[in-house]
């Protein structure tokens, strides 16, 4: 439950980085076989709670795991560690995507985040995920900015400082959506008339809150998700089936969460998970709606989406076959762009 709900300032690794060597010219690092390194595409490679980082692109396979080619790093070289994983980000920067024209601006909450101005009219607000930073949306700046979008990403409270204040404590969306819905203000006082709203994963929960519960949506004419966190006790309960737990441990969390004294004594509001689920209750929106996702995710339960769609009729659902969790684009950039590309050519 505390794991859940206290994000530690530590960032456990998922394997091992198992061995580095020079090959032409080249660094290759080789990882265990798992779902993730079994994965194409380029990805991020991170180590020692995020201190490293860099990119990889998948080589050749032997008996013992699979060697990447470290195509550029982000600070310390890469070394071998107990903690490393692999996600999406693809940099840190927005000079890392060719994004030069940003701006680095404080937000209403207290946080900061990227802005990239084009027409001040229309615009999209990038939500991130549980325990990543603004860089992981980076990936998504070009193809709005080609398509004149405005567009900021923003910074969660839980965020390290600078960007963040460092605090701590999440309560899964169903809070978080009051940043969101300040943000939205500051951009209509710039002249926003036309605003998109795309959720990551948690930030996909983040956005759904809002537009349940926000009484100013008038300027919102789309929503898109990627690799959505929709329901907490399916994701609970799917990632009890991959560690080996019964289900039923997910629902004794999800229990503990709802009804806890220890966390109210804490601070923490009720989290009534069932009653805040994106996939047992409607929005009740008409907007259009898109969502992006994975049977092979395996991080939140996909079938969540599904069920969105059926309980949304606006919302287009799209797969994106084989990519793992928030690597949607790095599996398949054409079909993702262009998926992006029809959706908001629409709205």
């Amino acid at each position: 439950m505390f794991r859940l709900l206290w994000l530690s300032e530590r960032i456990r690794g998922e394997f091992p980085i198992l061995e580095i060597r020079e090959r032409n010219g080249n660094t290759q690092v080789r990882l265990p076989h798992n779902p993730d390194t079994e994965a194409e595409g380029l990805q991020s490679l991170f180590w020692n709670s995020r201190k490293g980082h860099c990119i990889v692109e998948p080589s050749e396979v032997d008996d013992d795991g699979r060697w990447f080619n470290v195509l550029s790093s982000f600070g310390v070289p890469v070394e071998r560690a107990k903690g490393a994983w692999l996600s999406g980000w693809l940099g840190e920067r927005p000079e890392h995507f060719g994004i030069q024209n940003y701006e680095e601006v404080p937000l209403p909450n207290g946080t900061l985040g990227w802005q990239v101005r084009a027409d001040q009219e229309k615009w999209v607000i990038h939500v991130h995920g549980r325990k990543t930073l603004i860089s992981e949306t980076l990936r998504n700046f070009p193809l709005f900015s080609e398509l004149g979008f405005s567009q900021i990403s923003i910074s969660h409270e839980t965020d390290p400082k600078p960007f963040g204040l460092g605090k701590r404590q999440s309560n899964l969306g169903a809070t978080e959506w009051v940043q969101l819905e300040e943000t939205i203000n500051y951009v209509k006082a710039m002249g926003a008339k036309q605003i998109v709203l795309f959720g990551w994963s948690l930030g996909g929960m983040i956005v759904g809150q809002y537009l349940r519960n926000s009484q100013s949506q008038s300027c919102i004419v789309g929503a898109i998700f990627d690799s959505p966190m929709f329901d907490v006790r399916n994701t609970l309960r799917l990632q009890a089936t991959i560690s080996n737990y019964d289900g039923g441990f997910a629902d004794e969390v999800c229990e503990l969460i709802s009804n806890s004294r220890v966390l109210r004594v804490l601070g923490y509001p009720r989290l009534a998970v069932d009653e805040f689920s994106l996939a047992k209750n409607p929005l009740n929106v008409s907007m259009p709606m898109l969502a992006l996702y994975s049977s092979n995710d395996g991080y939140v339960e996909c079938r969540d989406a599904l069920i969105f769609a059926q309980l949304n009729p606006t919302t287009k659902l799209a797969e994106i076959p084989g990519a793992r969790h928030c690597r949607l684009r790095n599996a398949n950039a054409v079909l993702y762009d262009s998926l992006l590309s029809d959706f908001v050519s629409k709205l």
